[in-house]
């Protein structure tokens, strides 16, 4: 008897032990996308009847990965990611993807395609991310910094080349409110490189 009660203490110790010893719940990944929508119709002259190839964006170092980087009011020049928080495609497809969809949206041109498709188009955007970021600090800042072209194929001419930033300020500073700034300085960058092609 004196073993039975000896064996179920240990094991008793034993589970306590297990259970103090069991690792804390790992934070879940969140993931984000960014749809910008054009607030009206921007359509340009030059570009009705065409088709345009939205090329996949370039990018370099963390800017082309896709954990979410942020930057701060106390050291600007430092670049982090956060943990458990990514955008849904690597930013150079996340942005081309957008633009695409809003290019179609706004009815620039009649056809808007991407290289996938393998179509014979008339003119390509090509583009640069520079930043995608969150801006932490009294106050929460999405910045958006891209720098875009629009190439004629005929003959190669570049009729567009700028470059856009745009920042816009959260609601609060959850990362949620903050990627819905993001949403919006792209969407005011992809509008203005809209009505630059409208003016060509």
């Amino acid at each position: 008897m004196k073993k039975i009660i000896s064996a179920m203490v240990v094991t008793a110790a034993m589970l306590a032990l297990t259970a103090c010893s069991t690792a804390p719940t790992v934070p879940q990944d969140n993931f984000y996308r960014i749809t910008p929508k054009p607030t009206s119709i921007q359509q340009g002259t030059m570009l009705k009847g065409a088709t345009i190839e939205v090329a996949r964006f370039v990018a370099d170092g963390s800017v082309s990965n896709r954990p979410i980087l942020y930057s701060s009011a106390s050291n600007p020049n430092s670049v982090s990611e956060f943990n458990y928080h990514f955008w849904i495609e690597s930013p150079p497809t996340l942005i081309k993807d957008a633009l695409v969809s809003y290019m179609r949206a706004a009815g620039v041109a009649e056809r808007v395609v991407t290289p996938e498709m393998r179509v014979s188009s008339d003119y390509s955007v090509l583009g640069r991310i520079k930043r995608l970021e969150i801006y932490t600090g009294s106050k929460y800042v999405g910045v958006a910094s891209f720098e875009i072209g629009l190439r004629r194929n005929s003959d190669g001419e570049l009729m567009v080349l700028n470059e856009y930033e745009s920042r816009v300020e959260a609601k609060n500073h959850s990362v949620g409110s903050v990627i819905t700034a993001v949403e919006k300085a792209t969407e005011e960058v992809f509008s203005r490189f809209i009505a630059d092609i409208s003016t060509k």
